[in-house]
């Protein structure tokens, strides 16, 4: 019953970031909000706990062989957070990264008349790049690797120290599997997710 529940879609758009810092689109897809944003939701704005803003990204890759075949898209629910991430095992793992500063607040398209351009709005904008050479379970990401990456995740991380206190809000794939990009050499992968409150 629960899963039959419409959630609500943001855009998430990958960059591959060249050695000069140029962010060059890749591709664009939508997202599945998960039920524990809820529950970030409630600790942010009901208990006013800062800590539980959105702060981290998880960027999921896999080491392909050849360079040429897809990362693996998993199919998934809206209940299905870090346990899912914690399971990855090589050759498929995550970076976890913190967002490059605060969110931008903008207006989503079609709610101008409610909000003041550069003073108020509805819609945030998060970035996050690739950084390390290791995910979290001990993956190794390079080029080298063919480390492909073809998923990532918002997440609220109360303890940046601690990332068994993560909460998901956020996941999302890209797939058809054409729009998954390598690792390069002297480049990292970008992404910017907009989550429209409408």
């Amino acid at each position: 019953m629960k899963d039959k529940i419409n959630s609500p879609k943001g855009r998430v758009n990958l960059f591959q970031i060249t050695d000069d810092g140029v962010w060059l689109p890749q591709a664009r897809t939508t997202n599945t909000v998960l039920y524990d944003w809820g529950f970030i939701a409630a600790k942010a704005i009901g208990e006013g706990d800062q800590s539980y803003r959105v702060n981290v990204m998880y960027i999921e890759f896999e080491n392909v062989s050849p360079s040429t075949d897809p990362a693996t898209v998993p199919s998934f629910t809206r209940d299905e957070g870090t346990a899912y991430y914690t399971g990855l095992s090589d050759p498929r793992d995550y970076l976890r990264v913190e967002l490059l500063g605060l969110p931008g607040i903008s207006i989503e398209s079609g709610y101008e008349s409610y909000f003041t351009a550069g003073e108020t709005g509805n819609l945030l904008t998060f970035l996050a790049q690739s950084s390390g050479s290791t995910g979290v379970n001990g993956t190794t990401f390079s080029t080298a690797q063919n480390s492909k990456v073809s998923g990532a995740a918002l997440v609220a991380a109360p303890v940046f120290a601690d990332s068994t206190q993560d909460v998901v809000f956020s996941r999302t794939y890209f797939n058809p599997t054409s729009d998954q990009v390598l690792k390069q050499a002297s480049s990292q992968i970008g992404l910017s997710w907009e989550v429209p409150f409408t």
